[in-house]
């Protein structure tokens, strides 16, 4: 039997305003990244994924990689404004009850998303939002058919005034 759910997923891709992201992930060249910020359903976030995708070379037998922690969305704004350092961060996953391995996992990544937000200048540039519905047999993933819809695409454009809620 097939399994089908239907969610609402939004996502706000960071890049500078020479594009260095998209252009690095549209030639494929080996190591370009995508940082985005995730967050399932409609209505205001809770939580939030701060992602970031590397481009790896598969005809090198290399996988792409898929990274992400999450992020009250209170501290989105303090974390992109290098206010949310690692400091307060530790102390808000060792108050949660994180494991050493989960906060060491955390720290990694954390750290190098603020490294990377700060030194290429990234700022958000454009927001998706869509319904996407996932085919698959329960409890396996190993076949999975996503189709998304209802797709909307807005440019966040800081000459204008934020439209993004996480500026």
């Amino acid at each position: 039997m097939l399994r089908s759910d239907a969610q609402l997923i939004n996502s706000v891709y960071f890049d500078n305003e020479n594009l260095e992201l998209y252009h690095g992930r549209l030639d494929k060249k080996p190591g370009a990244i995508a940082v985005r910020i995730r967050w399932y359903g409609s209505g205001e976030p809770r939580k939030v994924f701060v992602e970031r995708k590397t481009h790896r070379e598969s005809w090198k037998g290399e996988e792409s990689v898929k990274e992400r922690f999450t992020l009250d969305a209170s501290q989105v704004v303090p974390f992109l404004e290098m206010e949310y350092d690692w400091p307060k961060a530790e102390a808000d996953l060792r108050a949660a009850g994180k494991s050493d391995d989960e906060i060491s996992k955390f720290q990694v990544l954390f750290n190098e998303c603020r490294n990377q937000i700060d030194s290429k200048q990234l700022r958000p540039f454009i927001r998706t939002q869509y319904m996407r519905t996932a085919f698959q047999i329960p409890f396996d993933s190993t076949v999975r058919v996503s189709m998304d819809t209802n797709m909307c695409m807005i440019k966040e454009n800081p000459e204008d005034g934020p439209s993004c809620t996480w500026v």
